[in-house]
């Protein structure tokens, strides 16, 4: 039975107690109506009596009248006839007022029984009163059997006198019992109603605030974070359904408690892991940084080398007209100029080999950067759902909301920071693979100068062959190391822009590495968050 048939059956026991307690109480005022209408009828008939008994009186008052009115006195004498007609009249009308009333069977038999009595005596009084205007000598005579009349009367009155008193004192003595009895019976009714009402409402209270009280507790516990409650569900009314659906959500929220516990790990072990890639990463763009600096460096030297070699040539197209006795010489100029060029070929193919290393490093960045991205959009995604597990909880969610939501906001700047530094690896990409271009530029014109370097030694084998081929040859060979110190300069300054983007790369890996130290902390405390519900 729930709430609703349970309230319901309590109004309809109230309903019924109060029509038992109006019933009992129009029956008492019934029986008490009857009590005052028969207590009305006995004083009724006992004050008609009493005037009958005056009546009575007043009768034999008449005949003296009569005996005491004098011969030709018709005024007097009509009068007397006029009294006593109104007094036979009245006594009758008593009587007969008496015999309407509801009294008891006996009474109405007494009362009846007065009738022949009454008639005679009147008959004897109107006898003697007619007699005693006429001759009043013969109305004395026949005195004394109108005062045996008057006497039967009167003894008959008496009795029937305490007839009436009697019945008079019974209806009152009755009318006082109902009125009591009602009393009573309204009394034990409200008495009898207040215990029913009192039961019943303390059974509905009970079968309902012991549910909630068992459901609040539910509820405080699984708000501290307890649970590990077990709930018995035994009514089957609206409370029962509560306790059934706290339980439901304890169930789902000690999943989701699981479920973010255990991808909290997963999140502490991939932010461990970024942040180790990530300081591994710092130390070789920090390597490569140095590796530039050092390349920068070995290309300026190779420019001044240029410089000098340059300047040999000048000297010896000054000297060209002395060629055949500085042949020798020449000679091994060419030779050393052949190993500067092959350690410049040596330098650049280092630098190529370098700039190579850090477009590998820049795919590897990008790698990770994307494991990174999808790690935040599942992070993200988690938030999402512990989000809407939490605005299922109602209040005892709220707190884990707002993990949820710092969570999502977490996941949101990772994913825009990996975006960013995905842009500037592109953009590192972009600009290695320039200087990787520039590099195979810088090659191939190195090797090209050892070759002419090579053919210059040649050419020195000739130099016996004429001052003007030789002079030639000088002139040739400077024009070309102008060419390759132009180039060594666009190598430096490549090599300088890649060492800036080294620089630029070691700093956003360091804020990388940051970023992944925050979402470990992050992780850490909804770890802390998620501890203090024991499941």
């Amino acid at each position: 039975m729930d709430i609703r048939q349970k309230t319901i059956g309590f109004g309809l026991v109230s309903i019924l107690a109060a029509l038992l307690l109006g019933g009992s109480g129009l029956l008492a005022e019934h029986d008490q109506n009857q009590a005052l209408q028969r207590s009305e009828a006995s004083m009724a008939a006992l004050r008609n009596h009493m005037e009958g008994d005056m009546m009575h009186d007043a009768l034999r008052a008449d005949v003296l009248a009569a005996l005491l009115v004098k011969p030709g006195d018709t005024d007097t004498a009509n009068q007397v006839l006029a009294d006593l007609d109104e007094h036979a009249k009245w006594f009758r009308s008593v009587v007969q007022s008496n015999l309407e009333l509801p009294l008891d069977t006996d009474l109405h038999q007494a009362i009846n029984d007065l009738g022949p009595l009454l008639d005679h005596y009147i008959a004897s009084a109107t006898s003697i009163i007619q007699l005693a205007l006429q001759s009043p000598e013969q109305a004395q005579a026949q005195l004394p059997a109108f005062v045996t009349a008057f006497k039967e009367l009167e003894q008959r009155n008496s009795t029937l006198s305490d007839l009436i008193a009697g019945n008079a004192d019974t209806s009152r003595e009755q009318s006082t019992a109902t009125l009591h009895q009602g009393i009573s019976v309204l009394v034990g009714g409200m008495i009898l109603a207040t215990l029913v009402l009192a039961l019943c409402t303390f059974l509905l209270l009970r079968s309902i605030l012991r549910p909630l009280s068992q459901t609040m507790a539910v509820a405080e516990r699984i708000a501290q974070g307890d649970l590990t409650t077990a709930i018995e569900v035994h009514d089957r009314d609206e409370t029962g359904h509560l306790l059934r659906s706290l339980a439901d959500m304890r169930d789902s929220l000690g999943n989701m408690i699981k479920a973010i516990h255990e991808e909290n790990l997963l999140l502490r072990e991939v932010a461990d892991e970024l942040g180790q890639a990530s300081s591994s990463l710092v130390q070789r763009t920090s390597q490569q940084s140095d590796s530039a600096v050092s390349m920068a460096s070995a290309t300026e030297q190779m420019i001044a080398n240029l410089a000098r070699i340059a300047d040999h040539a000048r000297d010896a197209q000054a000297i060209s007209g002395q060629s055949e006795r500085l042949a020798s010489d020449g000679g091994e100029v060419i030779l050393n100029v052949v190993g500067g060029m092959q350690g410049i070929d040596e330098a650049v193919n280092r630098s190529s080999e370098t700039i190579t290393v850090l477009g590998q490093s820049s795919e590897e960045i990008h790698s990770i950067i994307q494991v990174i991205n999808t790690i935040a959009e599942q992070t993200n995604l988690l938030a999402l759902n512990a989000a809407i597990e939490a605005a299922r909880a109602g209040e005892a969610g709220r707190g884990f909301a707002v993990v949820a939501d710092e969570v999502r906001g977490l996941a949101g700047r990772t994913a825009q920071s990996t975006r960013e530094i995905t842009g500037m690896i592109e953009r590192i990409r972009q600009s290695t693979g320039n200087a990787v271009d520039s590099m195979q530029t810088g090659v191939t014109r190195v090797r090209a100068g050892v070759e002419l370097a090579t053919q210059a030694g040649d050419s020195i084998q000739q130099i016996r062959e004429g001052a003007r081929r030789a002079a030639s040859v000088v002139e040739e060979i400077s024009q070309t190391i102008g060419e390759q110190t132009r180039a060594s300069q666009d190598v430096a300054h490549q090599v300088e822009l890649i060492a800036r983007m080294s620089r630029d790369s070691t700093d956003t890996t360091r804020q990388l590495a940051s970023a992944a130290q925050r979402l470990d902390e992050i992780a850490q405390g909804m770890q802390a968050s998620v501890s203090r519900f024991r499941v």
